[in-house]
């Protein structure tokens, strides 16, 4: 009798778990058929029937920036316009898994759950996407890149809105190259550089590092150390471009001093570091209108003495991508909250995203004297006049080495103005100098920046 009753049991929590599944999947193939049809692995279906009837994709300001007419794909009159916004628009294929014709192909074609792909022809009409980018500072933006590989982002961090957002090398979605694949010009063509890569931080990381010393170091706005351009650390060099003598922390950001940052690095400890760096958002993505972005990395786990004083100067083997260099900014700007960002305002006439606040990175009092820090660099080490006529910046640069005598150029920082509330990271690959090269091509796009 009681083995009975058990088995009566074991089937009843059998046919419960059964149709628990049935119902969790038959609501995930209700809320999610469309993102699934339109899934990259699925673009031998979607490539064929996605965007003869899709709707079009605005600017912000209203200019088309690419349509469906007579069931073909087209896209602006402007070639420049059209190289400038591939990776945020996309092309007829699903290649670039970030952009909009990729991510959002089942909004743009108006999926249907009862006549999936095949909808009939006189009910089909694909919604319309409104983005925030601006179309002017996209065009600066791919001026400014060049010929250079690179990735430049400015986004609003009062309200999250990215208005610009460009990634080079890239090309005419109405004319692809024939030779993409095999052209090393076109080498990661399909790749949004802002979202999807990661890059050595050079000194745009000593934010990081000045931020873990004002919490963690009782002397760390007071001590003072004389650099004569090179210290050893565990029995290697740590180097500076030049000596810079006798530097505070205010100093030492502004001279980007790497002996006396590496030697907060030191005394700050690798456990504490990372959990500045973390908080901050490295070993973590983000989430971008959906979009998973790449990881930003600090990992000091197995470093010597030497390599923890380089990841200090955002050496070693510390990744950052752009849009969350952009963010940290953004957050040092708002008081160590950021606002997260996104790139579409609105589907089928729908808004779609709302200003969002971030985790905290750090708190108020830390977030305003690196607020300061990065205000003094810019009137002492770049000069105002430097950067945008226009606008107000504070800033630091970074050069990246990579080896073989090759770096990275980058500039982050933010602008003051109450009517430009613009955050931004800039990244030149092989630029080498980020006062030379980063902060001219960071200046260019915020001259084309309009008030908001």
């Amino acid at each position: 009798m009681r083995n009975v009753e058990k088995r009566s049991v074991m089937v009843f929590l059998l046919t419960l778990a059964f149709f628990a599944g049935l119902i969790y999947h038959t609501v995930n193939l209700v809320m999610h058929s469309a993102q699934w049809v339109s899934a990259p692995y699925n673009a031998h279906i979607s490539d064929s029937e996605g965007l003869e009837y899709a709707g079009k994709i605005y600017d912000r300001n209203g200019v088309v920036l690419a349509q469906t007419i007579d069931k073909e794909r087209v896209y602006s009159d402007d070639e420049e316009l059209r190289r400038a916004c591939l990776h945020v628009v996309g092309d007829d294929s699903t290649n670039i898994a970030t952009a909009v014709q990729t991510v959002y192909r089942s909004e743009l074609t108006e999926y249907n759950f009862v006549f999936g792909l095949g909808l009939p022809e006189s009910m089909k009409q694909g919604n319309d996407i409104k983005l925030t980018i601006d179309s002017e500072m996209q065009r600066a933006a791919l001026e400014a890149l060049g010929y250079n590989k690179g990735a430049i982002v400015f986004y609003n961090y009062k309200t999250g809105e990215i208005v610009c957002m460009v990634s080079t090398p890239t090309y005419d979605p109405e004319n692809i190259p024939e030779d993409i694949e095999t052209n090393d010009e076109y080498d990661g063509a399909y790749l949004n550089r802002v979202l999807s890569s990661a890059y050595t931080p050079g000194s745009t990381f000593k934010l990081i590092t000045a931020s873990a010393a004002l919490n963690e170091l009782d002397d760390a706005e007071t001590r003072s150390y004389y650099c004569t351009g090179e210290d050893e650390v565990g029995g290697r060099e740590i180097t500076c471009f030049e000596p810079n003598g006798e530097v505070d922390l205010r100093e030492a950001l502004a001279q980007s001093c790497n002996v006396f940052f590496a030697q907060l690095a030191l005394d700050i400890g690798g456990d504490k570091m990372t959990k500045y760096a973390e908080k901050a958002g490295f070993n973590s993505t983000l989430k971008i209108d959906g979009i998973e972005t790449a990881e930003s990395v600090y990992d000091v786990s197995g470093a010597s003495d030497n390599d923890l004083a380089w990841s200090g100067v955002g050496q070693y083997t510390v990744l950052e991508t752009p849009i969350n260099m952009a963010v940290i900014s953004a957050a040092i700007a708002n008081g160590g909250t950021p606002v997260m960002p996104y790139f579409i305002e609105s589907i089928g006439g729908s808004k779609k995203n709302s200003t969002t606040l971030g985790d905290r990175m750090m708190d108020k009092d830390t977030a305003d004297k690196l607020y300061e820090m990065m205000d003094h660099t810019v009137e002492v080490n770049y000069g105002k006049y430097y950067f945008s006529s226009k606008y107000d910046v504070c800033a630091k640069t970074g050069t990246a080495e990579i080896g073989d005598g090759v770096a990275h150029a980058w500039v982050t920082g933010f602008c003051k103005d109450e009517d430009c509330p613009l955050a931004f990271a800039v990244i030149v690959e092989g630029g080498n100098s980020g006062y030379g090269v980063a902060i001219p091509a960071a200046t260019k796009v915020l001259d084309a920046a309009p008030t908001f």
